[in-house]
This record gives structure tokens, C-alpha cells and sequence, in this order.
């Protein structure tokens, strides 16, 4: 992760909301292994409809979706020691990926945690109020400080044109 580019949590930014727990009485975990993070957030969309919503989960290499409940809540456990790339898809609407690398999760005064707590928002945005723009990458970046475990934070919204499909004449 680029240094200069993290922010630490609390973040007040619309598109990406972090926090982390207060709670601080976990049991120790026995090993690196049994680590995990758990990430829970919430989609906005307009429309308030989840239904057609699908959020993929690339995590070391496997792929799997997550459940996304009426109201746009979403729960998510990572293992310790991953990467992962959290894809937010709707019909209509701007697609939206946000990486997730749990490496340092238990530095610091962490250390012994077994489960670490984030809170994210995520806000989807209709296709049609973006002008012809999509993101130009990840809009964000979730990771834990080297020494400190603390949760480090960047996000942009870097647009570029959609790549539009050329029509072939013969």
C-alpha cells in the first residue's frame, strides 16, 4: 500500500465509511490461522431494491458471493493473511471494487485478537447520472498497518470513459 494514499479510520467519506471496534476483550488466538476479519456493511441504492444486487468475493485465488439482506446489509469473513477484492454489482448502476488485505491484522496492540470488526458503507450510483464515466479501478482499499495493526484506509474516485462496443461494418 502506498503510504501517502492511506487515511486512518475514523473516515467521514460517503462512498467508503470505516470504524473499528471498541471492544478489545477477545479471547487470544491460538495461531495466525484462527485470525479472521469480519466485514459488515451496508449498500445504498436508490431504487432500495437488493434483490438484483451481487457482491462477489475474490479471496486468494477463490471466488464466492455474498448475501446482501433487504436492507442492504452484508456480512463478509476474511481469513488472516489474504487479499481479497470485494466487487459490488447492480443493473443500471456504476460497478464498484474495493480491495481487502488482512495482512497485519494482528500487529501491535492487536496482537492475540481472534476476529477484527470493520464497518463499511457503500453507495452505489446509477449509470445514467454518470455521464459516459466508470471508475478507472478499485475505489477503495482496506488494509492494517505494519506494527501497529491499526486500520489503514484509501479510497478514490478516479473516473475515465466507458469503454464503448464499436459497431463492425462489412
Amino acid at each position: 500500500m502506498n503510504k501517502r494514499n492511506l487515511l486512518f479510520a475514523p473516515l467521514g467519506a460517503a462512498a467508503l465509511l470505516l470504524t473499528t471496534p471498541a471492544n478489545a476483550m477477545t479471547p487470544p488466538a491460538s495461531s495466525t490461522s484462527d485470525a479472521s476479519v469480519q466485514l459488515t456493511g451496508w449498500l445504498h441504492v436508490d431504487d432500495l431494491e437488493m434483490s438484483d444486487v451481487t457482491i462477489l468475493v475474490a479471496v486468494n485465488g477463490a471466488m464466492r458471493t455474498a448475501h446482501v439482506s433487504s436492507n442492504g446489509r452484508f456480512d463478509i469473513d476474511l481469513p488472516a493473511e489474504s487479499a481479497a477484492t470485494l466487487r459490488f454489482e447492480k443493473p443500471g448502476h456504476v460497478t464498484k471494487e474495493v480491495t481487502v488485505d488482512t495482512r497485519n491484522v494482528q500487529d501491535g496492540s492487536f496482537n492475540g485478537q481472534r476476529r477484527r470488526h470493520v464497518k463499511l458503507a457503500v453507495i452505489m450510483e446509477q449509470e445514467r447520472f454518470m455521464a459516459g464515466l466508470t471508475y478507472a479501478g478499485p475505489v477503495g482499499s482496506i488494509g492494517f498497518d505494519q506494527g501497529g495493526g491499526c486500520v489503514a484506509v484509501a479510497h478514490t474516485r478516479t473516473m475515465v470513459p466507458v469503454k464503448r462496443r464499436a459497431t463492425m461494418e462489412f
